[in-house]
């Protein structure tokens, strides 16, 4: 059936319409993953690549995450035991911290649904991603255009700003032979004469540390982006398909049979299509649901505590540092967010779409398929994370408003300390 039990946002999949078989009409393949390509690199060089076989890389991609994602975090996680009772160090070793944990869990994403994201990569080669018309054709290089220049637009951002967060201590260091502080975690647990002998060391791990989580947020978050974006994109060819599926016909003014047999040759097409993007979402959700949620959970934290920040002394230079901060965090919410409200939008068009073709001439069969796809279209695709709540406009306001009311929160309990 095409409704599912429960009102869940899970599909179910028949056909609406008689079987007719499908012809087989392909174009050349576009390469589909080819948008990827940045992604799939970094992802070969940070050790999370699922699809390579080699014992060495296996053994390189173990030392490597190690290093950088889980010695990563377990060194700030013992470190909180160790910071001082002050205010504004703790703020900023928890703003990130919270970082760190969102990286850990996207890696352990990659690793542990990697062949997920192997079907994944395959759903993008096959015939649903397989355009057939020159429509389509412009459509789907219009998504990957984006995707590629997205990914770019956001790695020039955040290297940008990663060099200049982890160089300045440096460059103060070296000009005015301040003393070197560590840009991501002080290490209150290290003796001081210990960190002061290995400093350089220590400034350095940190350095390429932040800078391979820096690429680990990257293209995990563009990923995600390009997949909603091919969703859209396929939401748009399919609502191309439904508008003109009975455009070839009227044209050619065929007899009465051989019309209704095309007609439901296109309808039944559509309509398998449609089923297999709601796999293809389906399978999305399962890979990167807990991710998203974990995502959105922390940036929530991180928003608060920036803010929180603000209210606390600090050099104007530190100012502006949090303000681009929390603007990435901002947007690392509300990107996901608009892009599921517009698969949302897109789905719900199709109701409408399959009325835009000449359907009152069509056959009994025909009317009564394209009404119960439109009871079905009445629910939309919607991606969820986490079990819990769609990734939507409304879900990022809700996000925000938390993240306003756990700072008010903690400025008024800041605020009775200090009149006490």
């Amino acid at each position: 059936s095409l409704f599912d039990h429960k009102g869940s946002t899970r599909f179910t999949y028949t056909t609406l319409s008689v079987f007719v078989p499908r012809t087989n009409v392909r174009m050349e393949s576009l390469g589909r993953i080819d948008c990827f390509k940045f992604n799939i690199n970094f992802w070969k060089f940070l050790g999370v690549w699922p699809e390579t076989k080699s014992c060495y890389y296996a053994f390189y991609s173990k030392i490597f995450t190690f290093a950088f994602t889980f010695l990563y975090v377990i060194l700030p996680t013992v470190n909180l035991a160790y910071i001082p009772p002050v205010m504004d160090i703790f703020v900023e070793e928890m703003m990130f911290y919270f970082t760190e944990v969102i990286g850990l869990f996207k890696v352990l994403t990659m690793l542990l649904t990697h062949e997920k994201i192997v079907n994944i990569l395959k759903v993008l080669q096959s015939d649903l991603f397989h355009p057939e018309s020159s429509e389509s054709v412009e459509i789907i290089n219009k998504a990957k255009i984006f995707i590629v220049k997205y990914w770019k637009f956001i790695a020039t951002v955040s290297v940008t700003s990663n060099l200049t967060h982890v160089l300045s201590p440096l460059i103060v260091h070296l000009l005015l032979s301040v003393e070197l502080q560590l840009p991501l975690c002080n290490y209150f647990f290290l003796p001081k004469n210990i960190k002061d002998t290995f400093i350089y060391p220590l400034y350095l791990y940190q350095c390429f540390g932040i800078h391979m989580q820096m690429w680990y947020n990257v293209n995990f978050d563009s990923f995600i982006l390009g997949l909603m974006i091919l969703v859209i994109a396929q939401l748009e060819i399919l609502d191309l398909k439904l508008r003109t599926i009975t455009d070839r016909c009227a044209k050619l003014y065929i007899k009465r049979k051989q019309n209704d047999t095309e007609v439901l040759t296109k309808l039944n097409q559509a309509l398998q299509h449609y089923n297999e993007l709601g796999r293809f979402c389906n399978l999305i959700q399962d890979v990167f649901s807990i991710a998203l949620f974990m995502q959105f959970g922390i940036a929530s934290c991180i928003i608060c505590v920036c803010l929180f920040r603000f209210t606390l002394p600090a050099p104007w230079q530190y100012y502006i540092f949090l303000g681009t901060y929390i603007l990435v965090m901002i947007f690392q919410i509300l990107i996901p967010c608009w892009f599921g409200t517009r698969i949302i939008e897109k789905s719900q068009l199709l109701k409408f779409s399959v009325y835009s073709c000449d359907w009152t001439c069509q056959s009994r069969i025909f009317r009564s398929s394209l009404k119960i796809f439109s009871e079905r279209a009445n629910r939309p695709i919607t991606l969820i994370a986490g079990k819990m709540f769609a990734l939507s406009l409304g879900t990022f306001t809700s996000i925000m408003n938390s993240a306003y009311s756990f700072f008010t929160l903690l400025r008024h309990m800041q605020t009775r300390d200090d009149m006490d």
